[in-house]
């Protein structure tokens, strides 16, 4: 019998590198896609600015190009945002749909925050560690890309794609994970935005901070075959 698929897309400022600990536990079950979105990973490149609606189109690209008309993708962090932001313009090109760690709500102070985060001079002198692993995922282009996204957070602050008013019309199968260690990602935030869903779930991982490399995969593993064919 065929594997089904899966789709992993990874987070911001992450990669297809991201679920390395969880493509052997996975593999067993499901014909795994992990793509590189553009501008990150094998993909890196410092030639533009990019905004979410730019992750959006370009994972639809992906999707044309694999042929997959009904995805189930379980998408980390920022790849839950570009997943359920497809849904919400493309339903039908959809199964289900899995996040962990995906921030929902947007807001203008929230979003000065989290970009003020993502200068690189402040990350190569105060966390090098990051630095250097940044620069192995993403290459010479690493600052650019932390430079873009916050760019991309800003935006999203100033106006959201996702809100609970438009989320509540996508009629696909959705769960919310989240770490209880997460804390970029409220609780009451993912709440919020699960209360509203036609065919939501919601979990909270015990043990679990937002890096999805520092998650016991086998924690992980469990939840996606429990919410996936």
């Amino acid at each position: 019998m065929q594997k089904p698929n899966l789709i992993l897309l990874h987070g911001a400022l992450g990669s297809s590198q991201s679920f390395e600990n969880l493509k052997p536990l996975l593999s067993k079950n499901f014909n795994l896609i992990i793509p590189d979105l553009k501008w990150h990973g094998s993909r890196s490149a410092a030639d533009s600015k990019f905004r979410m609606q730019d992750l959006i189109t370009d994972f639809e690209n992906i999707l044309q190009k694999e042929n997959i008309h009904s995805a189930n993708v379980f998408g980390f962090s920022m790849g839950g945002y570009v997943a359920l932001s497809l849904a919400l313009k493309h339903p039908e090109q959809f199964q289900k749909i899995m996040t962990l760690g995906t921030k929902l709500d947007w807001k203008p102070e929230q979003s000065e925050k989290e970009s003020k985060m993502l200068n690189p001079e402040k990350i190569q002198e105060k966390v090098p560690q990051f630095a250097d692993h940044l620069k192995s995922l993403h290459g010479k282009n690493w600052d650019h890309l932390c430079r873009q996204t916050a760019h991309m957070m800003k935006g999203l602050g100033v106006s959201p794609i996702l809100t609970t008013e438009n989320i509540s019309t996508i009629d696909l199968p959705i769960k919310l994970c989240l770490g209880d260690q997460d804390h970029m990602v409220s609780l009451e935030e993912t709440k919020a935005f699960y209360s509203v869903l036609l065919k939501g779930e919601m979990k909270l991982l015990s043990s679990c901070p937002h890096p999805i490399e520092k998650l016991d995969p086998k924690l992980l593993e469990q939840s996606v075959l429990d919410f996936f064919p």
